[in-house]
């Protein structure tokens, strides 16, 4: 039975399972052809092909292999977390405190819910790449950069670039507004900053040039709309998340603004107090600035509602190129981690610094207990006209209001007996640890793996009982990737071709900059989407999957056409979308093929065979100079390779009809390999070979010479 269909079962499960299924046989996917008629796939970043901890992919069972990489980076979180607080002078225990509240915050736990493989892996990577800056930042050995440049490496690799660039905003900052020793010191943090950026670019080369070409041809190459920009953002109620994680429900039943997993800042209520006490009691120099960062980046978060974030969008690099602003509650989420250590450190070693913090916390215990009051009176005894957008949740809401305010109540004891009885000091850890174990047992969910597979199954058998090369659609998941003969229209991804997107985009009648992330997507059938040979349309049933036909009429995968027409990009696109173009008597191309148009069809044969992923071998025999439309995506990557001696000249692969391929053909005999041959990949493969051959030498003699190696 499947509890939960979350992002794991929908995408990452299909990503994992094709491009590790194409590793394992030794090759290396480039090109996805199953999803949106074709698009990049290593380019497309969250394959995470190159990820070394993803390297159990290929030899370990499927379950196994997803539920080992979210413990795995749950540790890593935890344990790097530790390394960072340890870094900025904290003892053992309050380290672990923060390794403990920084794995099972509302910002990181809530992922491994939805199964968000690529975002957990990269969030794990962030307290080290900030534990090596600070160790920079305090001791200035070179050391520190190259482990700098090795954790900003791998979560390149890891496949959440929106992470990377926020990462690397943040530590940017840091480095600004952070003390440093020494003279010049400031400008040698960002000397070393630089240095591990430069150092990590070179590293992962072979991951981020392919993703920069592909991202320059997907809709990701133009600013997104403020709508798009400000999807989950931090609505102002989320606020409460700090103290009431399920003030608005919890996953199963949430209610509150933006989503659950999205934006949550939970920390422990514990965890948060101690942050706050953290500014009078604790002896971190940087706690102003962390309390800083803390207000900026709250500020930020909640989107369009301030100028901030709008000020972000029109002037920062980047920033208008990534939507979910919510996600910056990681960053949030580690200063008040450290802010936490930083005052327990504080209380084990001058416990009496806890006197005057009991009274501010019996306050807010009988503010709690005061609301908890209001809502339970006003929600049954006359209040259903105030509460009427509550009422179903109020008993809830007035449950966690009393819980908190008698959670208060008991911390404000503690704070007034610890300094007598200095035993006491343990019980924050404690409470922490038991606040942590009962989120994560709160947020957990499964599902059953072969029982999806064979719900999926449909899919192929509905290749098997109508065998081809058609193509369906399944909205809002990736299954086709798991039917060895599935192709689909459309699917989850954010490496969407801008081409085929805005060809898509014009069939609906919608507005790209607000309309793009729609679902269904499809909701009107026009015969332009003939053109992507779609036959069927897959729809969820409590019994499984169920199929029906399009009806639109199939343009056939390939096809010889002697008539073209030459338009500008856009145009050829809009054309192509019109109800009265015909495809299979005319071409629409964006330059001259080097033949004259004619008219009448062109005889002659074609033949394609798949070879993988990123080669099909094509056979053409044709009588006249023409065309080769093949309806699959264009991509700027796809190149001609002669089986048997070079023609003269190698014909080039054209954009056709907007967003398919084309290539001009003299008359006669064609044998020839088309690849997906991104010049990015190879010049980024070369200079990440070069880059590690070079690199770890050089780490294995600094780790070597370095027998301190204060902080690890």
């Amino acid at each position: 039975m499947i509890s939960r269909l979350g992002d794991l079962s929908t995408q990452f499960v299909w990503w994992r399972e094709f491009g590790f299924g194409e590793l394992r046989q030794g090759r290396l996917a480039l090109w996805d052809p199953k999803l949106f008629c074709g698009t990049p796939f290593l380019g497309g970043f969250q394959s995470a092909l190159l990820y070394p901890p993803n390297w159990t992919f290929l030899f370990l069972p499927m379950a196994f292999a997803l539920n080992l990489s979210m413990v795995l980076h749950l540790f890593l979180a935890g344990a790097f977390t530790y390394l960072l607080a340890r870094c900025r002078g904290n003892g053992r225990a309050a380290s672990s405190l923060a390794g403990l509240i920084f794995m099972f915050s509302g910002a990181f736990y809530p992922r491994i819910l939805e199964g968000h493989l690529s975002n957990l892996c990269a969030m794990a990577w962030i307290p080290f790449i900030l534990w090596a800056l600070e160790g920079w930042r305090r001791e200035g050995k070179p050391l520190w950069i190259l482990w700098g440049i090795f954790g900003l490496a791998m979560q390149v690799l890891s496949g959440h670039p929106q992470y990377v660039y926020y990462t690397v905003l943040f530590a940017g900052a840091l480095c600004l507004a952070a003390p440093a020793p020494g003279k010049n010191g400031k400008a040698r943090v960002l000397f070393g900053f630089l240095a591990m950026g430069t150092g990590a670019v070179l590293l992962s080369a072979i991951q981020l040039l392919p993703g920069w070409e592909a991202s320059q041809e997907s809709v990701r190459s133009v600013k997104l709309s403020i709508g798009v920009l400000d999807m989950l953002d931090l609505t102002p109620e989320r606020l409460c998340t700090l103290l009431m994680p399920y003030f608005y429900g919890g996953w199963k039943d949430y209610w509150g603004g933006g989503i659950y997993f999205e934006a949550n800042l939970f920390v422990t209520v514990t965890g948060f107090l101690l942050a706050l006490m953290a500014w009078k009691i604790s002896a971190d120099q940087d706690r102003k600035v962390l309390w800083g960062m803390i207000l900026f980046l709250t500020v930020l978060m909640v989107g369009r509602r301030t100028p901030l974030f709008l000020l972000f969008c029109d002037h920062f690099p980047l920033f208008d190129h990534f939507r979910g602003i919510g996600k910056l509650n990681i960053l949030t989420a580690l200063c008040l981690t450290l802010l936490a250590a930083g005052a327990f450190e504080a209380i084990l070693r001058e416990p009496e610094k806890l006197r005057d913090v009991s009274k501010p916390l019996a306050m807010g215990s009988g503010l709690f207990l005061l609301l908890a009051g209001i809502f339970f009176t006003a929600a049954h005894f006359g209040g259903q006209r105030i509460f009427r957008q509550f009422l179903p949740h109020a008993d809830s809401m007035a449950g966690n209001l009393l819980g908190t305010g008698l959670f208060l109540a008991a911390l404000a004891l503690l704070s007034r007996e610890t300094p007598r009885r200095q035993g006491l000091r343990w019980v924050w850890w404690g409470l922490v640890a038991v606040e942590c174990a009962a989120f994560a047992l709160a947020n957990r969910s499964s599902f059953d793996l072969e029982a999806l597979k064979e719900r999926t199954a449909a899919i192929q058998r509905t290749y098997e009982k109508d065998p081809g090369d058609h193509r369906v659609w399944m909205d809002l998941a990736n299954y086709t990737l798991g039917a060895p003969s599935g192709l689909d229209v459309w699917g989850e991804d954010p490496m969407m071709l801008g081409r085929y997107t805005r060809f898509a985009v014009l069939t609906q009648g919608y507005d790209l900059s607000n309309d793009l992330l729609r679902r269904p997507f499809f909701v009107r059938f026009p015969p332009a989407l003939g053109l992507l040979r779609w036959r069927y349309i897959f729809h969820e049933d409590p019994d499984g999957l169920v199929s029906k036909r399009t009806g639109l009429k199939e343009m056939p995968r390939a096809l010889l056409v002697g008539d073209y027409r030459i338009l500008p990009e856009e145009k050829a696109i809009e054309e192509a979308a019109q109800l009265d173009f015909d495809p299979l008597k005319t071409a629409l191309l964006e330059k001259d093929p080097g033949f004259p148009a004619g008219k009448g069809p062109v005889k002659g044969t074609v033949r394609l065979k798949d070879l993988d992923s990123d080669h099909v071998e094509v056979r053409v025999r044709n009588a006249k100079p023409c065309l080769l439309v093949i309806t699959d995506n264009y991509a700027k990557g796809w190149k001609v390779e002669p089986i048997s001696g070079p023609p003269s000249p190698v014909p080039s692969v054209l954009p056709a009809n907007g967003f398919q391929r084309g290539i001009p053909l003299g008359a006669g005999e064609h044998d020839f390999i088309l690849e997906y041959r991104p010049s990015a990949f190879g010049a980024g493969k070369w200079i990440s070979v070069v880059s590690w051959v070079l690199f770890l030498p050089l780490m294995l003699f600094f780790v070597l010479s370095a027998p301190e190696r204060r902080g690890l």
